[in-house]
Formats: C-alpha cells, structure tokens, sequence
C-alpha cells in the first residue's frame, strides 16, 4: 500500500499531537458555525471565498475541501440529523489550515479506502482532499470529530 493510502494523520482528542509539523504560529482568520443541513455546504464554501478572498493560490483547494468535508459531515455524523458543523480557517506564512467540526461520527475515523469503481457515485472526496492538499488528518474528542487539511502556496 503507498503512503496516501495509508490513511490521516490522527490525533484522538490531544490537540498537542494536532499540528505535528504543522507550520509555526498558525492564527485563526474565521470560524463559522451552520446547521448540518445540505444548504451549510455552499455557505461553507462562500465563507471560504469571503475569508480568503477571491484571489487567494490557496483558495480553490481550500473550498473544494471544506466541501467535501462538510457533505461528509452532514451525510455521515450526528450532525446531518439536527446538528451542525463548524469550519475553521486559520493561516501562517504560505499556508493554511481548514478544519470542519462535526457532533461526531459513530463509526470508524475517515480514512482513504481503495479507489472506488469509475461509474461509482460516491467515494472520491477523501481522495480529492488527499490529493490536493499537502496533510490532512482526524482528531476525535468524545463528542465532536474534526477533520484538518493544510495547504501550503
């Protein structure tokens, strides 16, 4: 198995263990909290653009990850069943980091699975993530999962 099969980097509730190589003095430049309905995917990809800016060499893969992360959210956790998700942008010299907050999963971590089949419908967003960005990973609390990605420019 190659190394982007291998799956996120994981940190299960230590903040400590979170930005492991992570780029130094990371400051937060907007949080938004939505309602885990389909609707807060499309905010969460306007709020990315309106954070950034439209300009921004990061910004593409910044909002087609928070996208994919936020439709898991809301497909996958408690989140989509009354709850919400919270995404996270903070930045440091040539980077920054998205994170999505979800009311927590109750079944395994995301992780990459096998590539799925050509004419499947689902499957490719941890994959697009993982392609796009240069880490991501999962930290778990027991209430809450955020899943990170950090791009560099």
């Amino acid at each position: 198995m190659d190394a982007a099969m291998a799956g996120p980097e994981t940190c299960d509730g230590d903040p400590r263990g979170l930005d492991r190589g992570a780029p130094a003095e990371m400051t937060i430049i907007g949080a938004i909290t939505l309602p885990g309905t389909e609707r807060s995917v499309a905010d969460g990809r306007r709020f990315v653009r309106e954070t950034l800016g439209g300009r921004h060499p990061a910004g593409d893969a910044v909002k087609l990850s928070v996208s994919e992360l936020a439709t898991n959210a809301v497909k996958h956790t408690a989140s989509g069943t009354g709850g919400q998700i919270t995404i996270r942008l903070a930045a440091a010299d040539n980077a920054v980091r998205a994170e999505v907050t979800n009311d927590g999963a109750t079944g395994p971590e995301p992780r990459l699975a096998n590539r799925p089949e050509v004419d499947a419908e689902h499957g490719r967003g941890l994959i697009l993530i993982d392609t796009v960005a240069d880490r991501w990973g999962v930290t778990r609390s027991v209430d809450r999962t955020t899943v990170w990605a950090e791009f560099s420019y």
